[in-house]
């Protein structure tokens, strides 16, 4: 695994914008010297998450994760702190120099995923590069002439076009040293005849992450022959249900929005673009599952599904209502009227009659109570399955405020007392006491504090006053003799010890922190910690001496309950001087303050 120079780090981080970063997963709006948004690591209606770009930190004060640029993508991405590095350094031009092992291939020490990506954008670019700039891509472009595809929309989705030939990918990416990690994607197969394209004849769909890499491709064939599209398998960098299709293309169009269009197919996706809805993502051919919900919902929780408007889609429409209550979303529907789908329908209609279906969809638990409201009319005994069935629902909404509006809602559409419906949804709740409930389970995690006394925040808010305001360091030195935990007291004389501001030195400390540890770091950088702040060094100071009383107190409670305990003791042995020494060491303590 690569190492890096403090220098390198610090200029990774300092060029690594980390509103732009993390706005590409997140959807953030101004908040004074902050951004805020949802947080992407749990759910939540009210925006808790907050990001400092003068101070470089974010942190949520609903679930604790904070820290630096390189934190928020480890924590996001699963991967380790050079992978990081090395991929933000690409995309803000940081030359990061090779430092793989002497004699050794460069992919074999990147990593492998570091290698699979490489992977996939060659053969993205080689599938662009037949498409546009051979004669074997002709059919192709022609294809996508009578779409209503332009050549813009489709460079920007990235198409491309495997060409009819058994290998042409496969050499590309054997001079590349890539087979293998060909292999792993499912970008080509072996078999006792050799390496072989997976992707023949076909129109190319490269997916991407919020980033912009490619993690997988769809492919179309442009006749009739079946199957129509093939995908790739799943892999270290792409699976199906956790993904979408869309998504980096979109991203700015959803925060400008704030809202987003879902789709089943690729090209129903590129048609919405075309007609001017580039907050349009696809499901990727699937049913939505409610972690592609938890994507979508980084960047906006307004999401409307479209779903056909016959029978059938109306059904889908009522199973996609659990899943969206299982991410904590709400969710409406677009029904596309029978017959058409949305790239038909925009082409036939136009931007305008679309934008009213978008404008009229409603919410999709309405259109589940219909279907209950319906069922509910026939007899008393399906009015009660009904209401189970509602209650069943209502139980999965963990917002107390949509609970409410809800239950009153789903309660006159049945037609039962909303009283007893709201027991009825707190009763299963306390059968199964011990167990994990919808709303348990859909609660923020919480970190685990040491103790919670005022002391070792007082320790953990010394050392973040250390690591972000280097002025600070040589003065807040003369409180080192206040620590009891040895950990924090560790990391508050390494932050002492680094010398003016260093980016490089500073993320290393904050990496090597416990999740406690950094969520308090992250909590005074970007202020709001129970009203704390760092923005001028005279609040700074304040803070600082705040904290010093708090451990000046703790250590005088500490020798006052010492003091006690001798005195008890000599009282015991029936040392009458001992008792008294004891008596007025206690007393002296009192006075100053214990």
């Amino acid at each position: 695994m690569p190492r890096f120079s403090d220098d390198q780090i610090e200029e990774v981080r300092n060029r690594a914008d980390i509103v732009e970063v993390i706005g590409a997963h997140v959807r953030l709006r101004r908040a004074g010297r902050n951004f805020v948004g949802l947080c992407p690591f749990h759910n939540e209606k009210t925006p808790s998450f907050s990001v400092n770009p003068e101070r470089g930190f974010f942190h949520c004060f609903g679930c604790g994760a904070g820290g630096t640029v390189f934190n928020f993508m480890m924590r996001l991405e699963g991967a380790a702190f050079p992978e990081v590095v090395s991929t933000l350094a690409r995309r803000y031009g940081v030359t990061l120099p090779e430092l793989d092992a002497p004699g050794a291939g460069a992919a074999s020490n990147r990593g492998e995923r570091e290698t699979l990506f490489r992977a996939n954008q060659t053969a993205a670019d080689f599938f662009a590069h037949v498409l546009w700039n051979t004669p074997d891509g002709e059919p192709a472009r022609a294809y996508l002439r009578t779409r209503g595809v332009s050549v813009e929309i489709a460079r920007e989705f990235m198409l491309g076009f495997a060409p009819d030939r058994v290998a042409s990918l496969a050499r590309a990416l054997e001079k590349r040293s890539l087979t293998a990690a060909a292999l792993k994607l499912g970008l080509v197969k072996r078999d006792a005849a050799g390496t072989h394209d997976m992707f023949r004849a076909r129109l190319m769909f490269p997916i991407r992450d919020g980033q912009g890499r490619v993690i997988a491709f769809g492919g179309r064939v442009l006749g009739d022959r079946t199957p129509k599209y093939i995908n790739s398998a799943e892999s270290p960098l792409y699976s199906k249900g956790r993904n979408v299709y869309g998504l980096y293309e979109a991203r700015k169009a959803i925060a400008r929005a704030d809202r987003v269009i879902v789709v089943e197919g690729y090209l129903d996706a590129i048609a919405l673009a075309e007609a001017g809805f580039a907050e349009v993502v696809a499901s990727l051919g699937t049913a939505l599952t409610a972690d592609q919900l938890r994507l979508i919902g980084r960047l906006s929780t307004n999401i409307l599904a479209c779903f056909d408007g016959d029978a059938a889609g109306r059904k889908a429409s009522m199973r996609a209502v659990e899943i969206f209550l299982s991410a904590g979303m709400l969710g409406r529907a677009i029904l596309i009227p029978p017959g058409f789908d949305p790239d038909t329908f925009v082409k036939q209609h136009g931007a305008a009659a679309f934008e009213a279906l978008a404008a009229s969809a409603r919410m999709l638990f309405d259109y589940f109570l219909d279907a209950q409201s319906a069922l509910a009319a026939r007899s008393l005994g399906d009015r009660a399955r009904a209401a189970e069935r509602v209650a069943e629902m209502l139980r999965m909404v963990s917002n107390p405020f949509e609970f409410d509006l809800l239950a009153r809602r789903a309660a006159e559409a049945i037609g039962v007392s909303e009283d007893v419906l709201r027991r009825y949804v707190r009763r299963p709740a306390l059968r199964r006491a011990g167990s994990e409930t919808a709303s348990s389970a859909a609660a923020p995690p919480r970190i685990a504090t040491r103790t919670g006394n005022a002391g070792d925040t007082a320790e953990a808010g010394l050392v973040a006053i250390a690591i972000l305001r280097p002025e600070m360091r040589a003065e807040l030195l003369t409180c080192v003799d206040l620590f009891e935990d040895e950990a924090l007291l560790h990391s508050f004389l390494e932050a002492c010890s680094i010398e003016g501001p260093n980016a490089a030195a500073e993320t290393a400390l904050v990496e090597r922190m416990t999740d406690e540890d950094r969520a308090r770091v992250g909590a005074l950088a970007v202020g709001g910690a129970a009203g704390l702040t760092l923005d001028t060094l005279e609040e700074a100071r304040a803070l600082a001496a705040d904290f010093v009383a708090a451990l000046s107190r703790r250590r005088r409670r500490r020798e006052t309950e010492v003091q006690r305990r001798e005195a008890a003791a000599a009282g015991a042995r029936g040392s009458v001087d001992d008792a008294a020494a004891a008596a007025q060491a206690l007393i002296a303590l009192r006075r100053g303050g214990g």
